[in-house]
């Protein structure tokens, strides 16, 4: 067993790794994560982040920055924390992203550069994500600070939702030297990150830090504003030199097999809501408490289902998956932290009707075996029921997470003469820009479908597009 005080702060040599285990950051006990919905993990201490950081061999050409999507420059801060340089480390980290408490936070996506690290071959990768966290919070907590805006441009840019793309490309643009209004039809900005995303995931008290920075930077937030009702394309060019399109994703893909339209049958996302957001709803919440829960799905919607019906007082949850573990789209981690809660899985199988009662009520789910196929051109492994292989799984409550629908604009003004692809997304060109001249789309509404940190990345490319395309505008 290799030993974790074999390199102390400030030592660095090329064999860490053979040195040094790869260490975890620490989480709190199961009974205390069940009680609340705080951050699961702690940070590392600086003692823990430098050892390592000093794993990294520091590769000629790293794979890692390879596979990074926003090319983060991760063995230089790598390279400053195993030296104990913590504050010149943070303050890379804060100059060259933008919105770097996202990319620690948030970027998970089965951390696409620790899955190429080097070392995953001859032992286990450098814990990146982790290391991204304690920069943050070390930054944060010792006043490292974001670079100054540019000097101002004089030109205005509206931003269509506040979710992770408005608020990226937000950041990007007001740093840059633009006045950027962002519209969104909520109450409250940030999206699913305040409006659906669990407080064991991230605190929402990161993502309310951010808007206030930007608030204070100078961009306008005009909330509770319907796109296409109060607002529409054409009113937005005549008063802004460009205007993005960010918005997420909308309506729940339904459940359609027999018994779906039985009481207990809800989608997941609204019960993830009614546990995660401030806002008031319509609908009453689903009560699970000492019921048998039963989560359809296998991304990260279902295991926030999961975890969120084990703190609401479920007798059990259970997720009911078609694949393999290993080919759900959900983070990990956010498998391991649900397994470990209490959650069960049942794998390779997948509903084919809900059962109920007299009543109308839910009494369980019917499943079959799957058989898995060949995958097809975009990867995605086929899968098809097995006959004659049936059976039930009790349940009284049964939350449906099948994703989402890709969103729409409403038909309004000049939108029509936006080019829509056949997944009815917005054609955009390398620049992120749509068929209509300083019109930009990026996320959801232009990819589909798209992962976090996809979104991340397109936002800021929308970003350098509209840049460029305003800065030609200056010139004329």
């Amino acid at each position: 067993m290799k030993t974790a005080t074999a390199t102390k702060t400030g030592a660095r040599t090329k064999y860490a790794w053979r040195e040094l285990d790869r260490v975890e950051p620490p989480k709190r006990p199961v009974p205390d994560r069940l009680s609340d919905f705080h951050e699961v993990s702690r940070p590392y201490d600086e003692a823990t982040a430098s050892q390592q950081a000093s794993r990294c061999v520091q590769c000629p050409h790293p794979n890692c920055v390879a596979a990074c999507p926003l090319e983060i420059p991760i063995p230089d801060l790598l390279a400053l924390t195993a030296d104990g340089q913590f504050h010149d480390a943070a303050e890379l980290l804060f100059n060259t992203q933008s919105l770097p408490e996202f990319i620690a936070h948030i970027c998970v996506e089965k951390r696409m550069c620790e899955a190429a690290c080097v070392l995953t071959k001859a032992s286990e990768p450098v814990p990146i994500g982790a290391i991204s966290r304690f920069l943050l919070d070390y930054g944060w907590t010792h006043g490292v600070k974001e670079p100054p805006p540019a000097t101002a441009t004089g030109q205005r840019v509206a931003v269509i939702g506040s979710g992770l793309c408005g608020l990226m490309g937000a950041d990007a643009l007001s740093r840059q030297g633009y006045a950027v209004t962002i519209i969104d039809s909520a109450k409250a900005p940030g999206g699913r990150l305040v409006n659906g995303l669990a407080g064991f995931k991230v605190d929402r008290a990161v993502i309310k830090r951010r808007v206030q920075s930007l608030r204070e930077r100078g961009v306008e937030f005009r909330m509770g504003v319907v796109f296409g009702r109060d607002v529409t394309t054409g009113a937005l060019r005549r008063s802004h030199d460009a205007v993005l399109f960010a918005l997420g994703r909308t309506e729940a893909v339904p459940l359609e097999i027999p018994g779906a339209e039985l009481r207990g049958v809800c989608q997941a996302y609204p019960f993830i809501l009614h546990h995660t957001s401030d806002a008031r709803f319509h609908a009453l919440p689903v009560n699970v408490e000492g019921r048998q829960v039963v989560v359809l799905g296998g991304g990260d919607t279902a295991m926030d289902a999961l975890r969120i019906a084990l703190r609401a007082g479920a007798g059990d949850a259970l997720c009911i998956y078609r694949g393999d573990e290993a080919a759900m789209p959900a983070d990990p981690k956010e498998i391991e932290n649900a397994a470990e809660e209490g959650a069960q899985f049942v794998f390779r199988s997948q509903p084919a009707a809900i059962l109920g009662n007299a009543n109308g009520e839910v009494t369980g789910v019917r499943c079959a075996r799957t058989q898995l196929g060949a995958p097809d051109a975009a990867g995605r492994q086929g899968v098809r029921a097995q006959p004659g292989t049936e059976f039930d799984i009790p349940a009284e409550v049964v939350l449906v997470a099948y994703g989402f629908a890709p969103p729409r604009l409403p038909p309004c003004d000049d939108v029509a003469g936006l080019a829509v692809g056949q997944n009815g997304c917005l054609v955009v060109d390398a620049a992120q820009m749509t068929s209509v001249p300083g019109v930009f789309a990026a996320g959801s509404i232009a990819r589909w479908p798209v992962s976090m940190i996809e979104v991340m990345r397109d936002a800021r490319k929308a970003a350098a597009g509209i840049d460029r395309y305003l800065s030609a505008l200056r010139k004329v």
